[in-house]
């Protein structure tokens, strides 16, 4: 059970990944806070925010074979997953390959957000660390609670012993 959640969150996160890069071209402002801190973009203020883009941008160049090579493996997993022949090994893998890309990309943020001026406040800080996304921004087709009913219903019907609705 625990191998086929792990497998479906990465499918959904290479679907993720594939999606974003049919979006365009690299959008470093967004793409890289939200996808390491989702709160990063309600957190910072703009000299803040156009300081994190200064810096990002200037290591585009070494940040865009490692979307590559992450949207690759994740790419390939998912045509070795739905393949018909399933290669533990093989699948492994490009989940290896995947990790490490996600790594590199993950480090290298965490480098350019610790060389942002002005560094972030401790009140920023601690509107990070306290973040908890809801539910729908986890799974945005997931459904969400049950609305409140504004209606008040008729009491249900007495029933059968074939548990039918009794009618008089």
């Amino acid at each position: 059970m625990k191998k086929l959640q792990c497998l479906l969150f990465l499918l959904m996160t290479g679907l993720a990944v594939m999606a974003s890069a049919q979006q365009g071209p690299f959008n470093a402002a967004n793409a890289a806070g939200d996808r390491f801190f989702p709160a990063l973009g309600r957190v910072l203020t703009d000299d803040q925010r156009q300081s994190l883009r200064q810096i990002v941008q200037a290591q585009r160049d070494q940040m865009r074979p490692l979307e590559q090579q992450l949207r690759a493996a994740r790419q390939n997993m998912l045509s070795q997953i739905t393949g018909g022949q399933f290669d533990e090994n093989l699948v492994r893998q490009y989940a290896e390959q995947s990790a490490k890309a996600e790594a590199e990309l993950t480090v290298m943020f965490a480098k350019d957000l610790s060389q942002m001026q002005p560094p972030l406040s401790a009140a920023q800080v601690k509107q990070l660390k306290n973040f908890q996304p809801a539910r729908s921004q986890d799974f945005p087709d997931a459904p969400g609670p049950a609305p409140e009913s504004h209606m008040k219903l008729p009491p249900p019907l007495p029933r059968d012993t074939n548990d039918l609705p009794m009618v008089q």
